[in-house]
């Protein structure tokens, strides 16, 4: 991959900083997930609904009330009231007061509250939920989301919780609003799933993948130079010797928690920001292309296409077509 790097001004490399540097908040930054509200309301049991499958990360808040979300592959999760469960694959599932209840599309459900004639509205509310999606690029994936489990379950949580929190605000808005459809509700529902994010990063010991590596030191610290400065010249003697490991010990350790070696998440990483900056931004593909660690617009050129098939120009012409 010689034609994707850099000539460093000089041999220094960039400051180790934990401090000031996050990787988890990197990532996640530079997916730019765009979230809404696509469900809200209360329930008279029985009731039941059916997700299909979306590939974006979903979630379910029970506002109050008790019930029930499961698919085909995983079992019923029990969701108390203030629980919240996420499904970060947005795989087919169900939700629902009971399970083996008879299920409704989530499209004819949602299609019913915006028209004010909302379903399951016979007899005692028994139930209120709140149901979000998350999108993003999906051009720009990244190990992160291969990391997630099926499903996540977060039970308990405190009204003073941040997370509670930005749920209560969230509902607040809808109800003065009288609708979800909204800047605001979306940028809150962003919230919210990046604070679920991290609450499941740094409280589940048992992390798998990317979220595993930024657990373990030396990884933590290898990719913490990586995100700070992709622009800069690495190499795997330059990252072992910065995190105090062999060439062999830091690609074995790489590869078993993210499934890459580091070279490839550099490479990998290096065009999903050059990704980012050619779709958003109007910044000269020459520019990007020194920003990210590439020599020239030239080799960006290259690895752009053998990596996402069009030429960056291409991108931005679509993405200029799209408005």
């Amino acid at each position: 991959m010689s034609e994707q790097l850099n000539d460093p001004q000089n041999s220094n490399t960039p400051d180790f900083d934990p401090p000031h540097f996050d990787v988890l908040t990197d990532v996640l930054t530079t997916l730019r997930f765009r979230g809404s509200i696509f469900f809200r309301s209360q329930l008279a049991a029985p009731w039941g609904i059916s997700l299909q499958k979306t590939g974006f990360p979903r979630f379910h808040i029970a506002l109050a009330g008790t019930c029930f979300v499961g698919s085909d592959t995983h079992p019923a999760v029990e969701v108390m009231q203030k629980d919240i469960v996420m499904l970060p694959s947005g795989d087919a599932h169900w939700i629902a007061d009971k399970p083996g209840r008879k299920l409704v599309l989530d499209s004819d459900a949602g299609e019913a509250c915006q028209l004010g004639n909302p379903l399951f509205q016979n007899g005692e509310i028994t139930n209120q939920i709140m149901c979000g999606i998350v999108n993003y690029d999906q051009q720009g994936a990244h190990p992160i989301l291969d990391s997630l489990p099926e499903v996540i379950h977060f039970p308990m949580l405190k009204p003073d919780e941040p997370i509670w929190m930005t749920v209560a605000l969230m509902n607040t808005e809808i109800q003065r609003l009288q609708k979800q459809d909204d800047p605001i509700i979306d940028r809150l529902t962003e919230v919210l799933f990046l604070q679920l994010l991290y609450k499941f990063a740094s409280n589940n010991e048992g992390a798998c993948g990317f979220l595993a590596a930024l657990q373990d030191r030396r990884l933590y610290q290898a990719l913490t130079l990586i995100h700070q400065s992709p622009e800069f010249n690495w190499s795997l003697i330059e990252l072992g010797n910065r995190v105090g490991m062999s060439r062999a010990t830091l690609v074995r350790h790489f590869e078993s928690a993210i499934g890459l070696a580091p070279m490839t998440y550099l490479r990998n990483w290096r065009l999903l920001k050059a990704y980012n900056l050619i779709k958003y931004t109007v910044t000269s593909i020459e520019q990007i292309a020194h920003a990210v660690g590439f020599s020239s617009a030239a080799s960006l050129n290259k690895a752009f296409v053998r990596f996402y098939h069009c030429t960056p120009s291409e991108l931005r012409r679509n993405k200029a077509t799209d408005k």
